[in-house]
């Protein structure tokens, strides 16, 4: 490998902490309409951020929990930013107010697909 896993996963954790930072600023502050087009894209790219680091804490557990060894690779990564992406698509949808069950079903299936 050339990079140190160690430094990737304290940027991931860091960045993680930072969108914390920005999420909560912009709540307290702020309006979707106020802040236009670029701030809700900064928002859910945020939320994104904060969601893939949450998920790879659950692939870390998953994997801890079969016995594995707890070291994260590319497969790892991938896996935990394409389970970050149902909440986000999970927000979009109820921007549109359409929030079922078959949404939330649709939104597990492509996680676990």
């Amino acid at each position: 490998m050339c990079y140190n896993e160690i430094m990737i996963n304290r940027i991931i954790v860091l960045l993680g902490l930072v969108a914390v930072a920005v999420i909560l600023a912009m709540m307290n502050m702020t309006t979707p309409s106020e802040v236009g087009p670029l701030g809700v894209l900064v928002f859910f790219t945020t939320v994104y951020i904060l969601m893939f680091g949450i998920a790879l804490i659950l692939v870390w557990g998953v994997r801890k929990a079969m016995g594995r060894k707890a070291k994260f690779g590319r497969k790892e990564y991938v896996c935990g930013a394409v389970v970050a992406f149902a909440p986000i698509m999970l927000l979009l949808v109820q921007s549109f107010a359409a929030v079922n069950w078959w949404a939330i079903v649709l939104a597990g299936v492509f996680a676990m697909l």
